[in-house]
């Protein structure tokens, strides 16, 4: 390798920016699918009571729900549980400002398995806001459409990256191979020809790009991960969604890897069957 470094380091080179892109697509695809996980909680619709009504009311109201299109459960929340979930998520700061408890109780819907589209929220977040019994009805209707809008291409182009930096991997180990192949074609002859197995012969030439496909990798995974974590430490909700990173910055390492021994293994091998082919 450090004989023929003028062919290696620019293959290096090349598999590191690869898979430089190759992580970051793999972890863009990893939020994306993070996203899409969370969509189905954005289907709910809040509508909010009066501060007080009588437990048979709130019963009534109840079996109403329970009985509307689209609906697939119903939650009441009590003003006091309401506060509660407020404190965990936020500062209790901003309730300092106000006496009292100022979140009213309300029921929380969810939509059914096969009403989730946005069409079917704005329906029913009209149909509740028309009921005389709910001061308020809220629902996260720009954040689905938006999510509905771009879910095609929000899977789809990772993807397609993706397969593109894997296709363009493969080219440049075996073009990588093939070089180092014809820079000492001399000597892999005289090797065949003493009577060397086509393991003897292989094994060199396999773990270079072993080597290559593991230092490529391995630096772009780690120039990623320092710059996931910088990220990290200013925007906290990044820090918040980092699980699973490790996984996917080593399934890349290992795949680049593989790709590096499977392809230099096949140019090898087609190189030693074509000499093999022109001494019959």
């Amino acid at each position: 390798m450090k004989q023929h470094r003028t062919v290696i380091l620019p293959s290096l080179v090349t598999i590191f920016l690869c898979s430089l892109l190759l992580s970051a697509s793999f972890v863009a695809f990893g939020t994306v699918m993070r996203i899409l996980s969370m969509e189905k909680n954005l289907y709910a619709v809040e509508a909010f009571l009066p501060e007080s009504l009588p437990e048979d009311s709130l019963k009534v109201i109840r079996t109403h729900l329970e009985h509307t299109k689209h609906i697939g459960s119903v939650t009441f929340v009590s003003a006091d549980s309401a506060l509660a979930d407020f404190r965990r998520h936020f500062s209790g700061e901003m309730l300092d400002l106000v006496e009292g408890n100022p979140i009213p109780p309300f029921f929380r819907v969810t939509l059914a398995d096969d009403s989730r589209d946005p069409a079917a929220l704005i329906e029913l977040k009209n149909a509740l806001s028309r009921e005389d019994y709910f001061e308020e009805v809220q629902a996260p209707v720009e954040w689905v459409e938006k999510i509905a809008a771009w879910k095609f291409r929000m899977v789809f182009w990772p993807i397609c990256i993706s397969v593109l930096l894997l296709f363009t991997l493969s080219l440049i180990i075996c073009n990588s191979v093939r070089l180092s192949l014809l820079s000492r074609r001399l000597l892999v002859e005289n090797m065949k020809y003493a009577g060397g197995s086509h393991f003897f012969i292989e094994f060199p030439f396999v773990m270079q790009g072993v080597i290559q496909g593991l230092v490529g990798s391995g630096l772009a995974v780690i120039l990623l991960a320092a710059v996931v974590r910088s990220v990290a430490g200013v925007f906290p909700i990044v820090e918040a969604n980092l699980g699973g990173l490790g996984l996917v910055l080593f399934s890349v390492v290992l795949l680049v890897t593989l790709l590096a021994g499977y392809f230099s293994f096949r140019t090898v091998r087609g190189f030693l069957s074509i000499k093999r082919g022109e001494q019959d």
